[in-house]
């Protein structure tokens, strides 16, 4: 009888050791807590601000005569001196196709004969692809509105008319969010007369986008 008792406990507590066992064994296989698991990679950004400067100038000899209403005349080029935009890219590809809608301002260099310079707000849609990891390129319309001379003899439409405009460009990263632009702005007005006045350009510039 004693020695079936002892047998009896021996196992009991045998028993119980591998239970202490397989009790401190369960969390190493415990499901892995939620903020544990590996965090999905974020979806990229459906909409980027972009920003910029340009340095214009002009890309033909067109000059234009400008009337003040103070009776002054002034000439120049329409093609700008100095151009700023804003506005953003809209990813609308995997392949890295994106939209830039911009709005911005373009100002030209003083006419001669008086103090005249010509203002626009141009406003741009443009497609822009990535050859690779730098150097993307680009095309598009553009529509400068509300231009005015401004100077001497105060403000005046002149009596001219925008018309579509196209834009070609050449975009280089220099930074993770830093370009260098370069561009081509095929733009002409009408008058009045009926006649059409030549303001194209080039430009080379900086855009930040993020």
């Amino acid at each position: 009888m004693t020695r079936t008792s002892s047998i009896a406990r021996s196992r009991a507590v045998h028993a119980a050791a591998l239970g202490a066992a397989l009790a401190c064994a369960v969390p190493s296989f415990a499901a892995t807590s939620p903020a544990e698991a590996a965090t999905p990679a974020a979806d990229p950004a459906w909409i980027h601000p972009v920003a910029g400067v340009l340095l214009t100038g002009t890309a033909g000899s067109a000059k234009v005569d400008v009337t003040n209403p103070d009776g002054s005349v002034s000439q120049g080029s329409l093609a700008g001196r100095y151009e700023a935009f804003a506005g953003a890219e809209f990813p609308v590809d995997p392949n890295g196709l994106s939209l830039r809608l911009t709005v911005g301002f373009h100002a030209s260099a003083s006419f001669t004969g008086a103090s005249e310079h010509a203002t626009s707000i141009p406003f741009e849609a443009t497609l822009w692809y990535p050859l690779d990891d730098k150097l993307r390129l680009g095309g598009g319309v553009r529509y400068a509105m509300h231009t005015r001379f401004s100077g001497a003899g105060g403000k005046t439409s002149d009596f001219l008319n925008p018309t579509p405009s196209l834009v070609f460009g050449v975009g280089y990263r220099v930074l993770p969010h830093l370009l260098v632009d370069m561009r081509y702005v095929y733009e002409r007005y009408e008058q009045a007369s009926g006649a059409d006045l030549d303001a194209s350009h080039w430009g080379v510039g900086l855009t930040a986008i993020y």
